[in-house]
């Protein structure tokens, strides 16, 4: 059905979904899936007793299952638009549409694993006398679990409101593997586009903001204060003056070590890119609750479309880029990345 008063013709987004399908979608998960496998070796070797180590091994596998649906979901729709599966007893198109439910459950889960890291971080950097000992390895693991659970729990009306059955169709006479949905399954799927595509997001991208606010602000104080001290080494006579200059603090005591800066980085860029990938999908939901025709099957169909295609490389992409960062800020990560090419080679 061509989509004439649509801003994308239906040769352009033709373009798009051959690219998307056939170029981008494949190259990015295929290293996202080699990232995430090495990330949850190398962090499984530095031991996983440590909160942050616990959570970060977490991720990486929320993060691989979620790239392996989305590779599942590509391989099902490089399948349905060659012309030879028309005679396939398999409706893919379907299977695609379910496959891409599940994938959101490990999409929000990484996205609640990561607003975590930066909430923990948060209290630590801002109160750290407070909650010091407060995220402690089993309290993390903890949490981690309820937050995994709570994101399963959350779709389960959603799954079995519809399931893959076969079905004839009435005009071919010819017997299908497709889906089929109960009459709860409008409701539900209604209620998890609002929730977990508008509202949640929403939230958490204000929260993610507030993060990396406090983050950055811990960094260029921490860094202020390093000066500090180099200065006051090297001339003895001006440490009077710097003590006045903060309020008779003992500079020492407010200063972050090496490791802790190098972990503050890592999270703060994690939450930078967690608050840029939950602003594009927190426009995305807001655009299609505020123009009724910009959705699939309807006036905007092709522009919907495109937009979802940019969306998900999004999501592609923060699935596997978080290997970079723990590469550029990890010294224990790095030492075992290079014994393990060393072993390889």
């Amino acid at each position: 059905m061509p989509y004439i008063y649509d801003v994308v013709s239906d040769e352009q987004f033709a373009n798009a979904m051959f690219v998307y399908t056939k170029m981008f979608a494949p190259i990015c998960q295929i290293f996202a899936i080699s990232f995430n496998i090495l990330t949850m070796t190398i962090f499984f070797r530095m031991g996983l007793r440590d909160s942050f180590n616990i959570t970060f091994f977490a991720l990486s596998i929320s993060d691989l299952f979620c790239v392996l649906l989305d590779a599942s979901d590509t391989v099902c729709l490089n399948i349905a638009m060659s012309p030879w599966q028309q005679n396939l007893p398999v409706s893919l198109y379907s299977i695609s549409g379910g496959i891409h439910y599940y994938q959101y459950i490990f999409f929000d889960t990484s996205v609640c694993l990561e607003t975590f890291l930066a909430v923990t971080r948060c209290c630590c950097v801002a109160m750290p006398l407070r909650f010091k000992n407060m995220f402690a390895y089993e309290r993390s693991l903890v949490i981690i679990l309820i937050l995994i659970v709570c994101n399963f729990v959350f779709r389960i009306p959603l799954l079995s409101s519809y399931t893959l059955t076969w079905q004839t169709h009435p005009s071919t006479n010819q017997t299908i593997f497709t889906f089929y949905s109960t009459n709860d399954f409008k409701f539900y799927s209604s209620l998890e586009q609002i929730a977990s595509h508008t509202i949640f997001p929403v939230i958490l991208f204000c929260i993610a903001t507030l993060c990396s606010v406090i983050l950055t602000t811990s960094l260029v104080d921490a860094s202020l204060k390093r000066n500090l001290m180099t200065r006051a080494k090297s001339n003895p006579e001006s440490v009077y003056a710097i003590a006045l200059k903060t309020d008779h603090v003992n500079v020492s005591t407010k200063t972050l070590n090496t490791k802790e800066v190098q972990l503050v980085k890592a999270v703060t860029l994690v939450t930078l890119v967690l608050g840029f990938v939950l602003l594009i999908l927190s426009l995305f939901s807001l655009a299609e609750a505020a123009v009724p025709e910009f959705f699939a099957r309807k006036k905007y169909n092709n522009t919907h479309s495109v937009c979802a295609i940019v969306v998900s490389l999004v999501i592609l992409s923060h699935s596997g880029y978080k290997f970079i960062i723990y590469y550029s800020f990890n010294s224990k990560f790095r030492m075992i990345i290079k014994r393990i090419l060393g072993l390889s080679m």
